[in-house]
């Protein structure tokens, strides 16, 4: 294969504009390492800073006689604080390299063959947690002292803070220790302490934590042990470093039992792969399964296994040849907020929402976002004009973490005021004393209705296919639809609906078909579908199991309802509150001339999954997961919406994501959809012919 032809050499004017951009870029990857590493105070997403680098990068690859010592591209990001001693690394402790697709995974794998000559080498693959590498000494078995990476080969010495970490053994489990040896590993946060940390930040107004991996190192860096105590940080061990006297292992896998051996909490989830195919599908899948593990993650560390091969590979600049991550795409980033608007929902709950400068965030182009409520606002002091850190993890819906307060020193900017009439009928807004909800008190309020329009016909309610938002504005704007009723009249205005633009005798005609078929519904849809408060899928199951039909639920007392297993006196005062509304029981009348259907013969006591709480996830091939759901609690089960230690079954399709991962630490079974149906056979059940 011919050699590569040498790029042409660059003109003096492109060399200077070259090294032009390099200082630029070299003074502002300096200035956010700063604000990362040492105050822990990021203005910046982690996909934005890795452009940077990127793009430095491959400026002094095209220009070598750029490169210097002293390029962010040449050593590890971060210096050691003055507070604390300083450490020198005996070996460096090195940055990873990354790759961003399979592609650029292939190319890295590649490389390591050619340079050693082979044709496959084995690689170990385990989770890159976002948290502070660490590295900690032992002498005769003892912990002797542990310090931060700082810049990889100088770090700060926080021996003091690492004792009170009780992962952290201050005595090797080993009968013969060697004389001395290093363990380098991750100290993180999990999600949950991650969020009670910034809950507690935002009460104190000051700059949230952008990621887990910042509040680690600000926990570590305390010059008080006990506020590091109070944090609850964890740890895992990735690297076992020198090692002087005793037998060292032969490999990354070797090191990994050997630390676990001797006492050092390892990753549970490492594999070794002998292809690069291999490694890129747990790449892959670790990208779905992400959000089920109790910390964050974000990519994937890939090792060549053999000691022998990592030394010869060796290193380049701040980086090991035989080593790369993974990286998945960021899941927050930093954009400008344009605006606080607010929206009406079904209930009549205003609910305030971010108008962004559109980011990718997490591999989607994000441009609104939640900001729950008028409290959560104020809380976090977010103001329209902030630059603030949006975050979108999994499924999630893309919400606004906070500000980024050092980019609003000096400018004005107006706090946010919720508004005391709607934003779309005008009427006044109500606030109860002690409830974080705002709500508009006009129950005719064309906002509500087409909300509740949406969620009466969705899938989840009365599923009536060819309702949508748009058709729902439409027919409300017009005044064909004022009330739920008014959907089951729409067969008798046929010409009136073909009269609007977009509007065609086919889609009439399904509409009208998809209607009477919403009819037969039984009582649990219909109590969905109405949209009382606190009122799901389990609740109307249970009420339908109880009462049968929807006269003998109206009829019931407050106390009957609390009687009800998983219905407590919140629930059963929503739901009572809501069936003696007159207007809402003149509209369950006006359901019931329209011919919708009022009753249930569902008999779920007893049934073949009485008693299971399972979680359905993925893409299912025969049924939707409605469909699903449905059928569970048919048959006497109770649908959950997040794996729990009380979960005992979860029926996963394709993908599955993070609840899969979840119920395999858990140790939850999972069985796929033919798993499943077979386990209701076994119980005795058997398809109807035709569902």
């Amino acid at each position: 294969m011919p050699e590569p032809s040498a790029p042409p050499t660059p003109t003096p004017q492109q060399l200077e504009t070259a090294r032009e951009r390099v200082e630029e870029l070299r003074g502002q990857i300096r200035y956010h390492d700063h604000r990362y590493f040492v105050l822990d105070e990021p203005e910046i997403g982690d996909s934005d800073y890795d452009a940077l680098v990127r793009e430095l990068r491959g400026l002094e690859e095209r220009h070598h006689a750029l490169v210097t010592p002293d390029s962010p591209t040449q050593r590890v990001s971060g210096e050691p604080q003055q507070q604390f001693g300083v450490v020198e690394h005996g070996e460096p402790m090195l940055s990873l390299g990354n790759a961003f697709d399979a592609e650029e995974l292939a190319a890295w794998h590649g490389r390591v063959l050619r340079e050693l000559g082979v044709d496959a080498v084995t690689m170990v693959c385990e989770p890159k947690i976002d948290g502070l590498a660490i590295s900690l000494l032992y002498e005769q078995g003892r912990f002797a002292r542990g310090a931060t990476r700082g810049d990889g080969l100088r770090g700060e010495d926080v021996s003091v803070n690492l004792r009170t970490l009780r992962q952290i053994p201050l005595a090797a489990h080993l009968d013969a220790p060697p004389a001395a040896f290093e363990v380098r590993g991750e100290v993180y946060l999990t999600r949950e302490e991650f969020e009670r940390l910034n809950v507690e930040r935002a009460r104190a107004e000051e700059q949230l934590y952008m990621n887990p991996r910042n509040t680690a190192a600000g926990s570590l860096r305390q010059l008080d042990p006990t506020v590091t105590a109070s944090r609850r940080l964890e740890f895992f061990a990735y690297q076992l470093g020198r090692l002087a006297g005793g037998s060292a292992p032969a490999s990354q896998s070797e090191a990994l039992a050997w630390m676990a051996a001797a006492g050092f909490p390892t990753n549970p989830h490492v594999e070794r792969f002998g292809t690069i195919e291999e490694v890129a599908a747990f790449c892959e899948a670790w990208k779905e399964r992400r959000d089920g593990l109790a910390y964050e993650i974000d990519g994937v560390v890939v090792k060549v296994d053999d000691f022998a091969l990592q030394r010869q590979l060796g290193a380049v600049g701040r980086e090991p040849r035989w080593a790369i991550a993974y990286k998945f795409p960021a899941e927050q980033a930093v954009t400008r907020l344009r605006a606080i608007s607010v929206s009406v929902g079904r209930t009549g709950v205003l609910t305030p929402f971010a108008e962004l400068e559109p980011v990718v965030v997490g591999g989607v182009t994000v441009s609104k976002a939640t900001l729950h409520n008028d409290a959560h606002v104020r809380e976090l002091d977010i103001r329209a004009g902030d630059d603030v850190i949006v975050q979108r993890a999994g499924d999630v819906i893309p919400q606004v973490v906070g500000p980024v307060f050092s980019r609003r020193r000096g400018r004005r900017l107006r706090r946010f005021v919720m508004p005391t009439r709607c934003p779309v009928c005008g009427r006044p807004v109500a606030h109860d004393e002690g409830d974080a909800a705002h709500y508009c008190v006009n129950r005719d309020c064309p906002a509500q209705l087409a909300k509740l329009v949406e969620h009466y016909t969705s899938r989840g309610g009365m599923e009536i296919e060819g309702f949508g938002e748009q058709l729902s504005h439409r027919l409300i704007a017009l005044g064909i639809v004022r009330s739920l009723s008014d959907i089951y009249a729409l067969g008798e205005r046929r010409e009136e609906l073909l009269e609007l633009d977009g509007i065609g005798e086919k889609l009439v005609e399904n509409l009208v078909a998809q209607i009477e078929a919403s009819k037969t519904r039984p009582l649990r849809r219909l109590l969905v579908a109405l949209g009382a408060r606190h009122v799901g899928g389990e609740t109307a199951m249970a009420l339908a199991v109880r009462f049968g039909e929807m006269a003998a639920l109206q009829a019931a007392p407050r106390e009957e309802l609390e009687a009800i297993e998983g219905i407590g006196p919140v629930v059963a005062q929503a739901v009572v509150d809501y069936l003696g509304d007159e207007r809402n029981r003149a509209l369950i009348e006006r359901l019931r001339v329209a011919g919708v259907r009022m009753d249930d013969d569902v008999s779920a006591r007893g049934g073949p999954l009485d008693g299971e709480a399972i979680v359905v996830t993925g893409s299912l091939d025969r049924w939707s997961r409605n469909e699903v759901e449905a059928l569970i609690q048919e048959l006497g089960g109770r649908v959950g919406s997040a794996v729990t230690k009380r979960t005992t079954l979860v029926v996963a399709g394709a993908g599955g994501g993070g609840k899969r991962a979840r119920a395999e630490e858990l140790g939850t079974t999972v069985l796929d959809e033919a798993a499943f149906l077979a386990l209701l056979a076994e119980r005795g059940w058997r398809e109807p012919a035709a569902r």
